[in-house]
């Protein structure tokens, strides 16, 4: 898969996750320490935009009904909070491998 160059590696030192579309997908991209992670940026239940990241736990959470995301895997940790049954198993994210190349992040799409 090619990998595309998205934004300049500093846009992330502050700390703010961004969302980005490439093509037909939004993506979030977020650093936590020296790892950098990419993983789908709408929520499998709503359809909401992500973007609410926890540093220590390595998390984001969705905004719209609390649903909770593993960054590194994209596996659901927590349904949304109106739809306590909904399936984990089936409320994952794609995850995207995420480098920064010459000052640049890209990502493999």
């Amino acid at each position: 898969m090619p990998w595309r160059r998205i934004l300049s590696a500093r846009a992330l030192e502050n700390n703010n996750p961004l969302s980005v579309k490439i093509d037909d997908k939004i993506i979030l991209i977020t650093k936590v320490g020296d790892k950098i992670y990419g993983l789908d940026a709408v929520c499998t239940h709503a359809r909401c935009i992500l973007g609410q990241v926890d540093f220590n736990k390595k998390i984001v959470k969705c905004p719209c009904h609390n649903a909770v995301y593993d960054l590194e895997t994209g596996s659901m940790i927590e349904t949304p909070s109106v739809a306590p049954n909904f399936p984990k198993e089936k409320g994952g994210l794609k995850t995207f491998n995420v480098r920064i190349e010459g000052g640049w992040i890209e990502v493999e799409i």
